[in-house]
């Protein structure tokens, strides 16, 4: 017998057993989180750019630590750096060409995950900012 390749009864299914439905929605969670990966990095960035403005270059974030006992803390500009990194990380796994492929589980997750995962980079932005803002001298504290 000759096989060419196609199942019988698979005309809605791909080949990892998503259907065209799982597809789309596939496609309409990868956009939802490619957003919201764009609205969290603008406004890590607007923080930043908020920070940057209104303390002096040379401000250190406040750092006592078990590595670094000397008080004299962390350059601002490094400190506003580590909730960008994985917001950017995201978004570029997002516009991978093959994360649309999801079922429905791990929509649920994307939607969830996702979103938790971008407001705590964005309370970890403003946090840092804050300390910050309070070492230059903008806030009082």
């Amino acid at each position: 017998m000759v096989s060419d390749g196609v199942r019988p009864g698979a005309g809605d299914q791909a080949a990892d057993g998503l259907t065209d439905e799982d597809l789309k929605l596939g496609k309409k969670a990868t956009k939802f989180v490619s957003t919201i990966c764009l609205v969290a990095f603008l406004a890590c960035v607007g923080i930043a750019v908020f920070v940057f403005m209104n303390v002096p270059w040379d401000t250190r974030m406040p750092y006592d630590g078990k590595y670094n006992r000397s008080g004299s803390g962390i350059p601002m500009q490094i400190a506003m750096l580590p909730a960008l990194i994985p917001i950017f990380g995201f978004w570029k796994t997002a516009r991978n060409s093959k994360t649309h492929r999801m079922g429905r589980g791990a929509r649920t997750r994307a939607y969830i995950f996702v979103t938790a995962f971008m407001m705590a980079c964005v309370f970890l932005q403003s946090t840092f900012a804050q300390a910050i803002l309070k070492a230059g001298g903008f806030l009082p504290g």
